[in-house]
């Protein structure tokens, strides 16, 4: 039996070396190219050889560089240096030096140039004292910063220095008092407070946990209101009571405590 190619068979068999011999070419030039990146990820012009730290004020800025070094040392799946500027892992260094470090309020990680990085950190500054659960459970006290986390033991000579609060505690990385926004309205009362009636410094904040706030003053004295009620109506209606005939020629020391809880009915009682 005889065999005849038509015209278009053979058409056919070219059209699919030639897409063969095309695959080939992509296939070899992808492997070169990615090779090509591979070699260049490794060239010392791009390696990283030295880490910045800035700004680190009680933190030992030769340890936040040692997690920072941890973070660049190996490669990438055996193939790409860590090391590399464009390729170390900013985010997860400053996430891990946060983690390391619950002092530190922000860490920000960038490029100086292609052989430096800096590490530039933000420290938390200490505003008041968590002291335990309620002044009958206290105990030893955290720092507070202005967003009302607990991030550090405060030695005992900070009490008379800062304020402490009593209450629980938010679970997180760090642990918070209340939530930032309520922590800040409650502290900007208390700061309020404590300057409006400087002879009678507070001397402390509990809040329990149906949001009933307790605010003791150095005379003995005890404010009462709740967190959901406006602190510049909390302060608007304690400066009301202070001038009401009640308070005529008395002083905060003489009052047992103040209940605001109660919108416009007042309720006190005298020692």
């Amino acid at each position: 039996m005889a065999r005849v190619d038509l015209p278009h068979s053979g058409l056919r068999r070219r059209r699919r070396r030639r897409r063969a011999l095309y695959a080939g070419a992509v296939f070899l030039a992808a492997c070169a190219l990615f090779g090509g990146m591979v070699w260049l990820s490794w060239a010392p012009f791009l390696r990283i050889t030295s880490v910045a730290v800035v700004d680190a004020k009680t933190v030992a800025s030769s340890t936040v560089e040692r997690y920072a070094r941890q973070e660049i040392s190996g490669t990438y799946v055996w193939l790409f240096p860590r090391n590399n500027v464009f390729l170390y892992p900013r985010a997860e260094m400053a996430q891990t030096i946060l983690k390391q470090y619950p002092t530190l309020r922000a860490v920000d990680v960038h490029a100086q140039d292609f052989h430096t990085i800096v590490v530039a950190v933000t420290e938390r500054e200490p505003v008041a004292l968590w002291c335990g659960p309620s002044p009958a459970e206290p105990q030893p006290c955290l720092f507070l910063d202005e967003e009302g986390a607990a991030y550090a033991p405060a030695p005992e000579f900070s009490a008379p220095v800062y304020v402490p609060y009593y209450g629980s505690l938010v679970q997180g990385a760090p642990p918070r008092y209340l939530g930032t926004a309520q922590f800040q309205s409650l502290f900007a009362l208390v700061a309020a407070l404590g300057q409006k009636e400087s002879a009678e410094a507070v001397a402390g904040v509990s809040v329990d946990s149906s949001g009933d706030v307790r605010m003791l003053f150095g005379g003995g004295f005890t404010l009462i209101f709740n967190l959901k009620d406006d602190g510049g109506d909390i302060f608007e209606r304690f400066n009301l009571a202070l001038g009401s005939s009640v308070f005529s020629g008395k002083t905060l020391a003489d009052f047992e405590y103040l209940d605001l809880r109660f919108g416009d009915k007042l309720y006190y009682k005298l020692k």
